[in-house]
């Protein structure tokens, strides 16, 4: 039996009997599922993004407010909270190049210099990501310290790296501490 089909001025071929039509059905199924499996690929990653953001948003705005608390730390010299920011090995590298590493060393770098300065330090955060276990928070900062004793000011800005690890418990802390600029004279 020969299959015929009757075309329509710039159209797809119309089947002319039921078989023709049944024939005619496994390609629309076939064009139908491609559409629909078009959308879901459009439209998949999209949803998968957003409730993927969720926590990764949740974690960067922690993130934010425990560079913002450990500022306000500093600056009102409140010296065992800031320690409790660190890692016990976290490192603390200066913009000389110096690298203090542990607790006791990071103790004695906080009480020098909460003991000599008062400080203003702004932290205006660059790119702040987060992916697993591990962070960072890269920027510039501003400062102006005022020698405690006698009332000089010295400015200093430059650039800033923190690398956060999420400790077992769950608790961020910072694990290395950068600061990049050249050292203002008399610190």
């Amino acid at each position: 039996m020969k299959i015929s089909f009757t075309r329509q001025a710039k159209s797809r071929p119309v089947p002319r009997s039921r078989r023709d039509a049944l024939a005619f059905l496994p390609s629309a199924l076939n064009v139908a599922l491609n559409v629909a499996l078009l959308v879901v690929l459009i439209v998949a990653p999209s949803f998968s993004a957003t409730a993927a953001a969720s926590p990764q948003t949740s974690t960067v705005e922690a993130l934010g407010k425990l560079r913002d608390a450990w500022v306000q730390d500093l600056r009102t010299k409140q010296l065992e909270p800031i320690l409790q920011f660190y890692a016990p090995d976290a490192a603390f590298l200066q913009p000389d190049g110096e690298r203090l590493t542990g607790s006791a060393t990071l103790r004695t770098l906080f009480q020098t210099i909460m003991a000599s300065f008062n400080s203003d330090l702004a932290l205006h955060s660059q790119k702040l990501e987060a992916s697993g276990d591990l962070a960072y928070d890269s920027g510039d900062f501003q400062e102006t310290l005022t020698n405690i004793s006698t009332g000089a000011k010295i400015n200093s800005k430059g650039s800033y790296v923190i690398i956060y690890k999420r400790q077992p418990n769950g608790a961020w802390q910072i694990v290395q501490h950068v600061w990049t600029g050249t050292p203002p004279p008399g610190t």
